[in-house]
């Protein structure tokens, strides 16, 4: 296990669930003991995170007493043999896949259902579950919005900033000549796209935000560490930028950064985490992945965003993952 002490609140939020699940197995040794409970007093967000993991992993025991839907991912065999083999089948799926129940139960019920509720109190326009929509702004700029989106406009006399609080969305700014000279920005996390033109898509997901100009030029800088970095893209260039500052610039089809507006996602080897963050824009509840390691590994295809489901079964089957519903509102991949 890993004792350090992590910077981000996400990594700690893991580390805790991560030794809620080792103590479910065997006994710690006792370098783990001396681990844990070096971890524990690094730093006082350990220990509470590593409570609500445990409140959490109490409340997923009861999966395995009182499964209602959960018993529709046994295979059809299981149904068939004596009660006792059939809990024990329970609890072995419950232990499989609490890593990730109990990931995406820290955030909370709530939010896999309506969304964040701060995001949405922040948005002056958001789209929800698989609905997209068209905003004009007040200097007459166009914002195409991806599902499960939002932003919040602040204009003023000296620029036109537009904050992407959640999803993707695709931007046509009005030149800045022709709005009393003020430049038109859209942030996003540690990151901000100033618009050197017109037409460019800003697509935010859980660790990384990537721009992709579609017409002109768009300059795009993030902030890293102590350090701050810029670049400027032209047509069929994109840049991601996460905690660690801008990554390096690529080409890419503008088509393949819009598909979501013909109903396709397209991914082209891309991190499972982020792929699943664009699958969640159009369902309710959410996909989760169980473990960082299993996030990073490569997807690639072309998927029907009316067929959620579908993708999520033909990646499992790629990356040879299991997958298993909880409840209504989960679906685990582990």
């Amino acid at each position: 296990m890993n004792s350090e002490t992590p910077a981000d609140g996400q990594r700690i939020d893991d580390i805790a669930v991560e030794w809620i699940i080792r103590l479910g197995g065997e006994p710690l040794g006792e370098h783990e003991k001396q681990a844990l409970d070096a971890w524990l007093q690094a730093d006082r967000r350990h220990a509470a995170a590593f409570a609500h993991a445990r409140s959490t992993w109490a409340s997923l025991g009861a999966l395995a007493e009182h499964p209602g839907r959960l018993l529709e991912d046994l295979p059809p065999a299981a149904h068939a043999v004596a009660p006792s083999l059939r809990n024990r089948a329970l609890h072995r799926i419950v232990s499989a896949g609490a890593i990730a129940a109990c990931a995406a139960l820290l955030i909370g019920t709530g939010s896999l259902w309506y969304g964040d509720p701060l995001t949405m109190l922040r948005a002056d326009y958001r789209t929800g579950t698989g609905e997209t929509r068209m905003v004009t702004l007040a200097d007459g700029s166009r914002v195409q919005l991806g599902p499960d989106s939002a932003i919040a406009a602040r204009f003023s006399g000296t620029e036109r900033r537009v904050d992407l609080l959640a999803g993707v969305a695709a931007f046509a700014a009005v030149p800045k000549a022709r709005a009393g000279n003020r430049p038109f920005i859209v942030s996003a996390a540690n990151g901000e796209a100033r618009a050197l033109g017109t037409r460019f898509i800003v697509d935010r997901v859980p660790g990384s935000v990537s721009v992709t100009v579609a017409q002109h030029q768009v300059r795009v800088s993030a902030s890293g560490g102590s350090t701050a970095r810029a670049a400027v893209l032209s047509p069929g260039q994109q840049v991601e930028y996460g905690a660690g500052g801008l990554r390096v610039t690529r080409r890419i089809d503008v088509d393949q950064a819009l598909s979501w507006q013909r109903g396709r996602l397209i991914v082209n080897a891309a991190p499972l985490g982020d792929a699943v963050a664009r699958f969640n824009r159009y369902r309710h509840g959410r996909i989760v992945v169980a473990r960082s390691a299993l996030a990073t590994r490569k997807v690639s295809g072309v998927f029907d965003t009316n067929d959620i489901q579908g993708a999520v079964a033909t990646i499992a089957g790629e990356l040879k993952l299991r997958t298993m519903r909880v409840g209504p509102l989960l679906t685990l991949l582990y």
